[in-house]
């Protein structure tokens, strides 16, 4: 049903002496992304990480909230916080990643976070002709940062044509608190459109009455 988060390598940062546009862009154009760090115990420290570390961090994580080792180097201090990607900026055509957000974290609060949901199996329904239609990809849950499950595995095995699954359903079967309300459908079996066209067709009939011409 669920999956804890693998460990995730550490990133490396250096904190910011300028900011601004000027100094943010030649940053960039000495492959350095601008960032900021954030918590509720936290001044926001402006920082600087190495662009091909970022990115590859993003491609692992891929959809995923994932606890980081974010190593802060300031001058000859160096400090490791616990940290969660909220936000990355991204150039409108250019697509290339501008700036990105991390939020500190204390190991012993819950904190809020997106995670993914995974369908596996096939659906019963779907052998009778019906289509699996996947609702939601992402549930809000609250945990603690070091149990921040990777996913969520949903099987919808069981479903039969014109079944969903709920929220209301995954409740009591996995160790955190879902925040989603209990009536959010996650996943359905939607009916065969021939049976849709059948039960339009029916349904005209039946409202109408028959006209014979002389």
């Amino acid at each position: 049903m669920w999956r804890r988060l693998m460990a995730m390598v550490e990133l490396s940062a250096k904190v910011r002496e300028r900011t601004g546009k000027g100094p943010a862009r030649r940053l960039r154009q000495q492959e350095w992304i601008p960032a900021v760090c954030y918590g509720p115990k936290t001044s926001p420290l402006p920082l600087s990480v190495p662009r091909n570390q970022l990115l590859k961090c993003l491609k692992e994580m891929g959809e995923e909230t994932r606890l980081i080792p974010l190593v802060v180097e300031d001058g000859s201090t160096r400090t490791t916080k616990k940290v969660v990607i909220r936000e990355v900026q991204v150039h409108p055509y250019k697509r290339r990643v501008i700036h990105v957000d991390f939020h500190e974290v204390a190991l012993d609060e819950p904190l809020t976070v997106d995670v993914p949901v995974e369908i596996t199996g096939t659906a019963a329904g779907v052998a009778d002709g019906g289509m699996l239609n996947q609702i939601r990809y992402t549930l809000s849950v609250r945990c603690l940062p070091t149990d921040i499950p990777e996913k969520i595995t949903v099987d919808v095995s069981p479903l039969g044509v014109g079944e969903s699954l709920h929220v209301s359903d995954l409740r009591g079967k996995v160790p955190f608190e879902i925040l989603d309300d209990d009536s959010y459908t996650v996943v359905t079996v939607a009916a065969p459109e021939s049976d849709k066209a059948s039960a339009v067709s029916e349904s005209s009939t039946e409202g109408g009455e028959e006209v014979t011409k002389a």
